[in-house]
């Protein structure tokens, strides 16, 4: 068993890299947008909008026909922006994690891309680092953490010896280690 100041072994750490593989999110397959927003016209409710508008045709009453096809239009289209607006917005939450990070490996400092981050990697934590990945604070010395992209909530947050690191937060205060 290796000691927790000395990190993990250069082989142990190519090892689990080979074995887990790289520490980023895996990306979605992306869908046509004209494919969105045709789902956005064809889902339960809208199908029973094109009946009843289909029916008011039948019965007589283009206008409302008419009327019916252009909110389910329009509503396809506000429906269509809001899913773009909120994949752009978790594009954006992938930039938060950091590209380079600070690990001990074989007792010795190493900055290493935050892809080739282990499980059981020893990271040193200073302020204004991002978290790499979800973190066990081994040794903390006033670590506070700003977590408001997870909670909202705008003060920093103290982490004690134990306590979890989120990735994509980011330290305000304090220097430590984590695994």
């Amino acid at each position: 068993m290796e000691s927790a100041a000395a990190g993990l072994s250069s082989e142990n750490a190519a090892a689990a890299f080979a074995r887990d593989g790289a520490n980023e999110l895996p990306t979605p397959q992306r869908v046509p947008a004209w494919r969105v927003f045709m789902s956005q016209l064809v889902h339960f409710f809208a199908i029973m909008l094109w009946v009843a508008g289909a029916l008011a045709f039948l019965a007589g009453m283009p206008q409302l026909g008419v009327a019916i096809f252009i909110v389910i239009l329009v509503n396809g289209a506000f429906a269509f922006a809001q899913e773009q607006r909120a994949e752009r917005a978790s594009q954006s939450l992938v930039r938060l994690l950091p590209v380079r990070v600070v690990v001990r490996r074989d007792s010795v400092r190493h900055e290493i891309d935050a892809t080739e981050v282990v499980v059981g990697d020893l990271v040193l934590l200073s302020p204004g680092d991002r978290v790499v990945a979800d973190l066990v604070a081994l040794d903390a010395h006033g670590l506070q953490l700003d977590e408001s992209m997870l909670t909202g909530e705008s003060r920093p947050v103290t982490v004690e010896s134990g306590g979890s690191l989120w990735a994509g937060t980011f330290l305000v205060n304090g220097e430590g280690t984590a695994r």
